[in-house]
């Protein structure tokens, strides 16, 4: 969310790209705390009680946002917020993969197309509040207003009790090292590495590479919106094609996508044409984590909760280096450095893809 403002929140907080990357980073490590609990947590209070909980995180981070005169307070402010995120997030992947699991791809690509919406309106309501020289903290304000729906929603919504199953935990240490060590899993989890960091870097990086090729940030954050737009048709028009090709090969020729259109900015000084191929990259990259996610949690049926959460654990390590590492090499190197970092990371995407799909040693799993 707070991605497109981050050239405004720099200038404002005196500090450096580099610090707010430490703060984008400290963040991500609160949604990595969010993997490793929710699911216990769940076991023990059930999915409402747990859903309430991160919605309450939500209002704390939202209000000390919107308090934010500091780099200390919105350091912190940040990572509850995010915490509250993380926890909203894990319950409900979850709910799907232990409640919804014959239909868990389609199911997935809501939600993951629910996410794409929000990355099309908080660069817009960001565009919005620049042009009409509110104080960028107003976004948060506004951010109320879909936390209460929600925690109305759930309030009346009727969810499925929690069985606690039967195990200690030896047993549950002898399955995790079981899932840990599947090469199936294993090359589902380097995907999810690869593409988290990826998607987190380029969106929340976005408005500060076009800042250094002096456009504005109300400019560049309706960019921003367009991009999201394209993640949202990529996902719509994937969940269509899953039904017609195998998850797999959709996976392949996203990737391909992806690689070929964020290799073409290199070659470009062309405003319009970064704008295409950029919309073209955002295209690509749609729905990776969905269907990797969904593949993934095959490697266990019986615990696919268990499952669902080492592949969250998954999407948030290289998310923390390089979030900072970002931040840094934009304040101090090159304006191409994101897109650099991006590039070779989306590369190894593709590689890992390529070996999901021809891989002698994964092709069982079709």
């Amino acid at each position: 969310m707070i991605g497109p403002l981050i050239p405004i929140i720099s200038e404002e907080l005196n500090v450096g790209l580099d610090v707010i990357g430490i703060a984008i980073s400290f963040s991500i490590i609160s949604k990595f705390i969010a993997t490793m609990t929710t699911g216990n947590l769940i076991e023990i209070l059930g999915y409402r009680a747990v859903y309430f909980i991160g919605i309450v995180f939500g209002f704390m981070g939202i209000a000390g946002l919107y308090f934010s005169y500091s780099y200390i307070i919105f350091l912190f402010a940040f990572f509850v917020l995010e915490l509250g995120i993380g926890v909203a997030h894990v319950s409900t992947l979850s709910l799907i993969g232990n409640y919804y699991f014959k239909d868990k791809t389609n199911h997935l690509i809501k939600l993951a197309s629910g996410n794409a919406i929000a990355v099309i309106v908080s660069p817009l309501l960001a565009s919005i509040i620049l042009t009409t020289d509110l104080d960028w903290r107003y976004i948060y304000i506004f951010l109320l207003i879909p936390q209460t729906i929600l925690f109305i929603y759930l309030f009346f919504l009727k969810m499925p009790v929690t069985v606690k199953k039967n195990e200690n935990i030896r047993s549950l240490f002898k399955v995790s090292k079981k899932i840990l060590t599947n090469p199936y899993f294993i090359i589902c989890a380097i995907i999810i590495i690869l593409y988290s960091t990826v998607k987190d870097t380029f969106f929340t990086w976005f408005t500060s590479y076009f800042t250094f090729l002096n456009v504005e940030i109300s400019l560049s954050s309706l960019f921003l919106t367009a991009y999201g737009i394209s993640t949202l048709a990529g996902m719509l028009i994937k969940n269509k094609l899953i039904r017609r090709f195998k998850e797999k090969k959709v996976l392949l020729y996203g990737a391909i996508i992806a690689f070929s259109s964020l290799s073409g900015l290199f070659f470009t000084d062309n405003l319009i044409l970064k704008i295409a191929l950029i919309l073209l990259f955002g295209f690509g990259l749609s729905a990776t984590f969905t269907i990797i996610f969904s593949l993934g949690i095959e490697v266990n049926k019986q615990y696919a909760g268990a499952v669902s959460g080492l592949l969250m654990a998954a999407a948030f390590p290289g998310v923390i280096i390089f979030q900072y590492l970002s931040g840094y090499l934009l304040e101090h190197l090159s304006k191409n450095s994101v897109l650099i970092l991006d590039t070779v990371l989306v590369f190894f995407l593709l590689i890992s893809v390529l070996v999901l799909n021809y891989g002698r040693n994964f092709k069982k799993q079709d």
